[in-house]
């Protein structure tokens, strides 16, 4: 997913994460969240306190193919 970077602040810059994450951790304004950063490989990793509640997955819009029922 591509987010577009934001500024924050003067000297600051942010990503928006995106509302279903946040839901689905629980995630509120003012937690904390521990972030691990890589300048070389150019990554960020971000670990946020939320509970695990699992995701459901969308319903898929391709039609299931009925088989005949047996008597």
């Amino acid at each position: 997913m591509k987010q577009k970077i934001i500024k924050a602040g003067p000297f600051s810059l942010a990503v928006v994460i995106p509302a279903v994450f946040i839901h689905a951790l629980g995630i509120n304004k003012g937690d904390t969240v521990i972030v691990e950063t890589d300048s070389i490989k150019g990554i960020v990793k971000m670990r946020f306190k939320g509970s695990l509640l699992q995701l459901s997955l969308p319903e898929s819009k391709i039609k299931k193919k009925s088989h005949p029922q047996k008597n």
